[in-house]
């Protein structure tokens, strides 16, 4: 018996889409730009620009190629500091390679991070010491630090994973900061910080890969965020704070993307709400 035309198409598209998902989109990184109004924002923080990497998801014997060209490209950006929220690798061969990939990073505010729940994996001690080694990455788990810039205090925090870590949110009182970010692999972080004297202004995040394998204009079949109603990427408001989480650069479970191009993210901080349409 013959096939029919209607199925073979359907094989040559099915394959089409194997190969787009496998071989082009998990390389096809995006640049993400986005304004994010924050409310009482200092006239000199005014423009405050913001790198984000996440996910990076390394192994040993695979290319770090896309960690690399993610480091050219927020570095293209100029931000003023660099946020790396966690998963770095696979396993320890990946580890190493990927902070080698990640050297050329600089930004006038630093370079920070926090741990995933795969670097748990790998094993968080070992991420603790190639991290402290790094040249351009310095650890934020379970801690702050306070830095001056044009005249205003930033808070920059972290906190350990949700899932695999044991995240304590440590931070100075409101009123000796006057801008605080928060590093946290999880979006779910966000809903434990609504305390008055938290006062965070926007969480970082990643880990939901915005579900890496989708369909378009549908919500992601598969979402790890525990607030999956609330938290697939891109920016949450909530009332007392917001979240931004970025889509990742890695794969993790099956090496895919599908309408879930791998993020490269410059948030840029304004007081200036947008005009109404």
């Amino acid at each position: 018996m013959r096939s029919s035309p209607l199925v073979g198409s359907a094989l040559v598209l099915a394959a089409g889409v194997a190969a787009y998902a496998t071989f082009i989109e998990p390389r096809w990184l995006q640049v993400v730009r986005r304004r994010i109004h924050i409310r009482r924002l200092p006239r000199s923080l005014e423009g405050l620009r913001i790198g984000l990497l996440s996910d990076l998801h390394a192994a040993d014997g695979r290319s770090v190629s896309v960690a690399r060209r993610a480091a050219e490209l927020v570095m293209a950006e100029a931000p003023d500091v660099i946020a790396i929220t966690g998963d770095f690798a696979e396993d320890e061969g990946g580890l190493r390679n990927v902070l080698g990939a990640l050297d050329p990073l600089r930004a006038p505010l630093g370079v920070w991070a926090v741990p995933g729940n795969h670097d748990h994996t790998v094993g968080i001690e070992t991420w603790r010491q190639l991290v402290h080694r790094a040249v351009a990455v310095h650890d934020l788990t379970n801690r702050f630090e306070l830095v001056e810039h044009r005249g205003a205090r930033i808070c920059l925090g972290g906190v350990d994973d949700l899932y695999r870590g044991r995240p304590r949110l440590t931070l100075p009182p409101p009123e000796e900061r006057d801008l605080t970010l928060l590093l946290a692999h999880t979006p779910d972080l966000a809903e434990r910080c609504r305390r008055a004297f938290d006062a965070v202004d926007l969480v970082l995040s990643g880990h939901t890969h915005g579900g890496q394998v989708r369909l378009p204009f549908l919500p992601a079949p598969v979402n790890t965020a525990r607030h999956r109603d609330l938290y697939e990427n891109g920016l949450r408001r909530r009332p007392w704070t917001q979240v931004y989480t970025s889509r990742g650069i890695g794969t993790t479970g099956v090496p895919f993307r599908f309408f879930a191009r791998p993020e490269v993210t410059l948030l840029t901080l304004t007081a200036e709400r947008r005009p109404a349409r």
